[in-house]
């Protein structure tokens, strides 16, 4: 499953890139559809959204995928430390640093920041 998840993601990429942000909707669509959580695919939803101009979906997508990157990432830290970072150095840690960041960014181009 996951490398068909893997297959449709890069499909919906490249509808976005040929400027088929309809065609690529439908990919994450069939994505979501089996894993309603798939952050890759929330975000890649929020940003066909957005190409196809439905700020609307695209900021509930894009807040979707926010809240399982911050959810994963305070998984992440340690228990007892109390310290506020995201990152412990590892490439996973620094997959949610980055998502959230970016997903941050299009959320206030969107006028819609957290």
């Amino acid at each position: 499953m996951a490398n068909d998840v893997t297959t449709l993601i890069s499909q919906a990429w490249r509808y976005q890139r040929e400027g088929r942000a309809t065609a690529a909707v439908a990919e994450y669509e069939r994505i979501l559809k089996q894993d309603a959580n798939d952050i890759d695919a929330l975000y890649g939803m929020g940003l066909a959204q957005r190409d196809d101009h439905q700020n609307a979906k695209a900021t509930e997508y894009f807040q979707r995928a926010l809240e399982l990157v911050e959810s994963a990432a305070a998984a992440r830290r340690p228990v007892s430390s109390g310290e506020e970072r995201i990152a412990n150095n590892t490439p996973e840690d620094d997959r949610y640093m980055m998502l959230s960041r970016m997903i941050k960014q299009r959320l206030t181009e969107l006028g819609s920041a957290k």
